[in-house]
């Protein structure tokens, strides 16, 4: 009869590369991905926001009366 070490050396091994997997799991990684997202398109709009507000009371605005606005 083949000893422990002898078994699983010539066995099926853990440390395949199907069985491994690097980062968290795929459900958090949406998690990340949909949380990024959603602060970009947060942080987009509220660029725009500030640009369109500069753009209509620039007038009356005295930072952006010397711009051109």
């Amino acid at each position: 009869m083949p000893e422990a070490s002898q078994v699983k050396a010539s066995g099926p091994s853990d440390d395949d590369g199907e069985a491994r997997q690097t980062g968290p799991e795929p459900r958090l990684r949406w998690f990340f991905y949909s949380l990024g997202l959603g602060l970009q398109t947060f942080l987009w709009f509220l660029l725009f926001l500030a640009i369109t507000v500069a753009v209509l009371v620039g007038n009356q605005l005295t930072e952006f009366r010397y711009v051109g606005f």
